[in-house]
């Protein structure tokens, strides 16, 4: 079982948190974009610079929220990054988040919310930009786009239409059981996937289907320790905002949990979103526990 890691915390813990993975085995450290006061804006700056410190980790966005941002400058931020560092860096991007009116008004720079432009045909004109297959009488068909193709793009989505829209373009997607549980209670990921495999054209990027599945939760070395963090979880939020965790337990019963939703989702790769209400120690030796327990493979050369 491939594991990989998507990071929603404090951008100041990235560089620890990227390097610790990078040691233990994992392929992927994704990072999410938010605004507030606590986590990271700007993804696609951070991932980049975490990449000249790892070895074998591939970096990426997870995701970069498409509705705030123009789909040509995304593309060639990520061109340049490929073109810099080739073959380490994953672009994954999302519709985005719900957001209050004044900080809306700021990322949008005074625009109101209904003068955003269709979702999916932002994302069609991003993997345009990005790999340089523009379709016939778009306005910058033919025209010498930047650099280098740009990273391979993954669509973070949990509907059958993102799913579709995904496969028949021939990107990776990413199914998150976190943000779905949350939007959508008992949205069920099998069908959306499904979805996915069936309408998948092979790409120059992606030649078979790739399916990431993100699952939240928390690990412990002994039950009571499991007790102490969930009760700590409650805590730390307001009960309506307490996040669910996917998993919970000591790190034999968490990988068996986890394995369970490979096999059952058939996952290429499950992606840990640890919701963890504590130190940053915490987080760090749940890596290690997981990692030693499902069998990844350490980098020697990772520091």
């Amino acid at each position: 079982m491939r594991l990989s890691v998507l990071d929603f915390g404090d951008p100041g813990s990235s560089v620890v948190i990227s390097l610790r993975a990078d040691a233990l085995g994992y392929s992927r450290y994704w990072i999410g974009e938010h605004h507030t006061a606590t986590q990271c804006a700007n993804p696609l700056l951070l991932a980049p610079l975490l990449a000249l410190h790892t070895h074998g980790l591939r970096l990426g966005t997870g995701g970069v929220c498409l509705n705030y941002h123009s789909p040509f400058r995304i593309a060639e931020d990520a061109r340049l990054i490929e073109t810099l560092l080739p073959g380490c860096f994953d672009l994954g991007v999302t519709r985005g988040l719900s957001l209050d009116d004044k900080t809306y008004g700021a990322l949008l720079d005074g625009r109101p919310r209904e003068s955003l432009r269709d979702y999916l045909d932002k994302l069609a004109d991003l993997h345009g930009y990005l790999t340089g297959r523009l379709p016939e009488g778009h306005p910058l068909f033919g025209r010498e786009l930047y650099l280098k193709a740009g990273p391979p793009l993954w669509v973070l989505g949990q509907s059958v239409e993102s799913a579709r829209w995904a496969g028949r373009h021939g990107t990776g997607f990413c199914f998150s059981l976190h943000q779905a549980h949350r939007a959508q209670p008992g949205t069920d990921a099998r069908p959306v996937l499904d979805e996915y495999r069936r309408s998948f054209k092979p790409s120059p990027e992606f030649e078979q289907p790739a399916v990431l599945v993100v699952a939240s939760g928390l690990c412990a070395a002994t039950e009571k320790d499991v007790e102490t963090l969930r009760k700590q979880l409650v805590q730390t939020y307001a009960p309506a905002e307490a996040p669910t965790p996917y998993f919970a337990g000591t790190p034999e019963r968490s990988v068996e949990i986890l394995e369970g939703i490979s096999r059952s989702l058939e996952a290429d790769e499950l992606m840990i979103l640890d919701v963890i209400p504590g130190p940053l120690d915490l987080r760090l030796e749940m890596l290690k526990l997981l990692a030693d327990v499902s069998g990844l493979v350490p980098r020697a050369s990772a520091t």
